[in-house]
């Protein structure tokens, strides 16, 4: 009777060993696959944070490559505007020079006939 105790006991002993290892493997399975959800989670979350860091660079630059053009366009306005003024400058100051040696011309002439 003493042998059909211990071996009934036995039994229940490594039958509860096993029904609490198996509840550990099924939380083991459930925690990995929590933990593989959140980091997909986490990796999808720094795949859109990069692509909109990266968007937000390409506008920036676009911006900044618009702003340059505008700035050289301007600039070459300015150039093209202080040239036509200085060409302006220098007729005017032309034909001042030929209408004071033109005075200069009739002065001579007419202090040369009295």
């Amino acid at each position: 009777m003493k042998k059909n105790l211990v071996a009934v006991l036995t039994a229940v002993v490594m039958t509860a060993s096993l029904v609490a290892c198996g509840n550990a493997a099924t939380e083991e399975s459930t925690a990995a696959t929590v933990e593989a959800t959140v980091e997909e989670s986490t990796v999808a979350e720094t795949v859109e944070a990069t692509t909109e860091a990266a968007t937000e660079e390409v506008t920036t630059e676009a911006a900044t490559e618009e702003a340059t053009t505008e700035a050289a366009t301007e600039e070459a306005t300015t150039e093209a505007a202080t040239e036509e003024a200085t060409t302006e400058a220098a007729t005017e100051e032309a034909t001042t020079e030929a209408a004071t040696e033109e005075a200069t011309t009739e002065a001579a002439t007419e202090t040369a006939a009295e």
